[in-house]
């Protein structure tokens, strides 16, 4: 069995790549942004929370108004109601004596006649009287009138007068409680508007402060994740400047073979964030050559990526490839410059005619993925 170094990182690691910095500033620059427009959201709930406790408060006020004016109404209705009971009670009154003074009137006329047929013709002028007046007057040198019956007619007379008058001003002040009612009535019905109105203002207002809680929590999330992808950045950065001081052993650069006979890069190094370059080899299965003369430092296998062989070349550099089928060489073996160490397609996710390939640099204990284009 192949001996295996659970502690070599030969699986792929994703680099960011080139570009760090930019991306990084970019990140940095939409986490203001982002941090800027949150604060002005959370400017513009605050303005929204006070309106909406000012609405709130004018609508209570609304509210408190439209009931007293609610009372006011029905206590304006029962007053109406009483007054309507006391007119039509006056007219029925009023009526009574007037129907009680006609019947006076016929009685006095009747009088007049008896006194006629029964006295001498002076009494003739007294039956001309235009008016009840002018009667009144004519009558009192009469010695045989019915003196009780004139008080009582004129008793009457005032009596419906009276009624008449008192009917007229309780229809004024009827009138008066209409008109009273109406204003009333009117400022009920300005006010249900302007609650109508306030209650639209307020639900719109409760709308816009809802959207822009969902807009305020979609920027915190944001900035969370605009959080660990600075400091992904970051540690991506530390790494790039630390492979960057790597120093390229100058007696190795142009030295190393183009590990597929006829083949080509597809993606160089660092593009799209890869730290090793797509090679493609003329055909599927296409044999793998060894980079450079050195010995196997380990062979594994992972059924995403095939068979993966990695080479020493010297103390610092090293070379790797993946997407082998097994490979013909074991841990351990010398292999020279240009020999076959594998054939290609031994990976379900990588197609059979791509090399995925990396040169490595160890240094302060650990392996450094770096640009392979120098070494060729």
């Amino acid at each position: 069995m192949r001996r295996l170094l659970p502690w070599l990182p030969l699986l792929l690691v994703l680099a960011l790549g080139q570009g760090l910095e930019a991306q990084l500033k970019r990140a940095e620059d939409l986490k203001a942004q982002r941090a800027r427009e949150a604060a002005r959201l959370e400017a513009e709930l605050k303005t929204l929370d006070q309106k909406g406790r000012a609405l709130v408060k004018e609508l209570r006020g609304l509210e408190a108004e439209l009931a007293r004016l609610g009372r006011e109404l029905r206590t304006l209705d029962r007053r109406r109601t009483a007054l309507q009971k006391e007119i039509a009670r006056l007219a029925a009154d009023q009526a009574r004596r007037e129907a009680e003074l006609a019947g006076l009137k016929t009685r006095l006329a009747a009088l007049l006649v008896r006194l006629w047929k029964t006295r001498a013709g002076h009494w003739l002028p007294v039956l001309s009287a235009g008016s009840f007046t002018e009667l009144a007057v004519k009558t009192r040198w009469l010695a045989d009138w019915s003196r009780a019956d004139l008080a009582l007619a004129e008793k009457t007379r005032r009596a419906a007068e009276a009624l008449g008058r008192t009917r007229a001003a309780r229809r004024a002040l009827l009138a008066e409680l209409e008109r009273t009612r109406a204003a009333r009535a009117q400022a009920a019905a300005r006010l249900a508007r302007k609650r109508a109105r306030l209650k639209a203002t307020l639900a719109q207002l409760e709308r816009t402060q809802k959207a822009r809680k969902v807009r305020l929590a979609e920027l915190y999330r944001s900035q969370k994740a605009l959080d660990q992808e600075i400091a992904k950045l970051k540690k991506a950065l530390e790494a790039q400047k630390a492979r960057a001081a790597l120093a390229v052993p100058k007696a190795l650069v142009g030295r190393l073979l183009f590990p597929v006979a006829g083949g080509r890069v597809l993606a160089r190094y660092g593009q799209d964030g890869h730290d090793f370059e797509w090679i493609g080899a003329p055909r599927a299965g296409a044999p793998v050559r060894a980079a450079g003369n050195g010995q196997v430092f380990a062979v594994l296998y992972y059924g995403n990526v095939g068979w993966t062989v990695m080479l020493q070349h010297s103390e610092r550099l090293f070379t790797q490839y993946v997407n082998l089928q097994e490979p013909p060489v074991a841990t351990g073996d010398h292999v020279r410059q240009g020999e076959v160490i594998g054939y290609l397609g031994g990976g379900a996710l990588i197609p059979p005619n791509v090399l995925w390939f990396r040169v490595a640099l160890w240094k302060n204990g650990r392996f450094y993925y770096v640009n392979p284009d120098p070494y060729f």
